[in-house]
């Protein structure tokens, strides 16, 4: 089995419109799509929802044309308010990653330009405990996404994070504890300019005792795909890192990352 891009949108995430054929187009192995689920998405003023129907359909339709080389994912954008909603969606509908993500407060997106017009340690403290329940209570979720998305606006040096290193290291232990993989966000980490906040947050989770490592790209379009996967490679390999999790019917391998440079 040769690993994937594990964070990838098409035309049925809002924001993207990219289609499964070009991804496909892009490795010889499996690709999965992680589609936004986003209750009262601030970006639209209304509901993010996945149709699952058609999505399956369609990748049904694709797998009998491509040797079944699709996977089904999301993202879920978690908020309190939006849990059991979520939980709702989710009933009875098959995934085989289910990405865990911090969007929103309830009142606006991280990414909209109020969150500019704040101090970057008062987004800081809102946020990172925003992450905490996330994890700590969303139950099926098995990667965490981008832990950063939160603070993508700012320029954060690491000594600012080390001031969060209580609340990120209760993050790390929860998602350790509910055997999640915790996601090099490769477009995070170099198109954000965020490599060495990461590069930290790796080095808190492999001391608490975290192995479990997912790579995603956040590829809105073929463009993005593998974003930088090199680089995310040979930064984990710096950690003693050997290697990353994959998600089939949400059930984890590892893969050594020899393998993964000889598929990617």
């Amino acid at each position: 089995m040769a690993i994937y891009d594990q964070h990838m949108h098409t035309y049925f995430s809002p924001d993207a419109s990219e289609v499964f054929e070009e991804y496909l187009k892009q490795t010889s192995g499996p690709i999965v799509t992680t589609e936004h689920l986003d209750f009262n998405d601030p970006f639209s003023g209304k509901d993010t929802i996945l149709d699952y129907e058609k999505y399956s359909k369609t990748i049904d339709e694709l797998n009998a044309q491509y040797n079944n080389r699709i996977r089904k994912g999301i993202e879920i954008g978690y908020t309190k308010d939006s849990h059991q909603q979520i939980q709702d969606y989710l009933n009875e509908k098959d995934f085989d990653v289910q990405l865990l993500s911090v969007h929103q407060n309830g009142e606006y997106d991280f990414l909209q330009p109020i969150v500019k017009e704040k101090e970057v340690q008062d987004v800081m403290n809102e946020y990172f405990p925003l992450l905490l329940k996330a994890v700590e209570n969303f139950p099926t979720a098995n990667v965490l996404s981008h832990f950063d998305y939160g603070i993508r606006l700012f320029e954060v040096s690491v000594e600012e994070l080390q001031e969060h290193q209580s609340i990120l290291k209760k993050v790390l232990q929860t998602v350790i504890d509910k055997n999640m993989a915790f996601e090099l966000n490769t477009r995070s980490m170099y198109q954000y300019g965020n490599v060495d906040l990461y590069e930290q947050m790796i080095s808190w989770y492999l001391e608490l005792g975290g192995n479990s490592f997912s790579l995603g790209s956040d590829a809105h379009s073929i463009a993005y795909y593998g974003f930088h996967f090199d680089d995310a490679i040979t930064l984990l390999e710096k950690h003693g890192v050997s290697t990353v999790t994959v998600f089939e019917q949400q059930k984890p391998a590892e893969l050594s990352l020899s393998q993964f440079k000889d598929a990617h």
